[in-house]
């Protein structure tokens, strides 16, 4: 199939031989076809890619979400066990001595005691 159609006319009282090109439509309509479904494809891979990667995204974002929180969490843990090792440094460093238990007696005048 080619892109033109060469018709040769003759012209008898003449005897000349007239050459005519003509846009052959078929062949530029099956171009147009074959560029359209092209485009059309790339079109549904892109669109599709894009959905596949804003869904993976998505899980992303989620993941990282958790992960924030899991590290704010163990971040506070964190900070809460150095600061209970903290005032133990501190304590033995002060020559302190741990209490137990401590027991209340009342007195008569409404006076308290601690007893150890």
């Amino acid at each position: 199939m080619t892109a033109f159609i060469i018709t040769k006319k003759s012209n008898y009282l003449t005897g000349q031989v007239k050459t005519e090109r003509h846009l052959n439509l078929r062949f530029v309509n099956a171009i147009l076809f074959s560029l359209i479904l092209v485009v059309v494809t790339i079109q549904l891979v892109t669109v599709n890619d894009l959905a596949v990667k804003g869904f993976a995204i998505k899980e992303l974002k989620t993941e990282g979400a958790k992960l924030e929180s899991q590290l704010l969490d163990s971040e506070a843990q964190a900070m809460k066990l150095q600061a209970h090792q903290e005032l133990n440094n501190q304590v033995s460093h002060l020559n302190m001595v741990a209490v137990g238990e401590v027991e209340y007696l009342t007195v008569n005048d409404n006076n308290t005691l601690a007893k150890k």
